[in-house]
């Protein structure tokens, strides 16, 4: 089983696409509305991930970061997103 976490909210358009992308596939998907914690989502995934985070929607896949809606497109496209997977 996939742990999959989409950090959102609900007025980004890259979130809607990057959910779309995963219902596409048939990946399910655990959702976090972070309208009222931006802030906090920043602070917690750069010191989880040790990378600089800016923007939503960040996508987690089975504790290994992917980023947002174009890194997720990117690695779908190049056929790179089974390796993030369970299998």
């Amino acid at each position: 089983m996939n742990k999959i976490e989409i950090y959102t909210s609900q007025t980004c358009p890259y979130c809607v696409k990057a959910k779309k992308l995963l219902q596409t596939l048939g990946l399910e998907y655990e959702e976090h509305d972070v309208s009222d914690t931006f802030d906090k989502m920043c602070e917690d995934l750069e010191k989880r991930f040790n990378k600089k985070i800016m923007t939503i929607p960040q996508i987690i896949i089975n504790d290994k970061y992917v980023g947002g809606f174009d890194d997720l497109n990117a690695i779908y496209r190049a056929g790179e997103l089974n390796s993030y997977l369970n299998e």
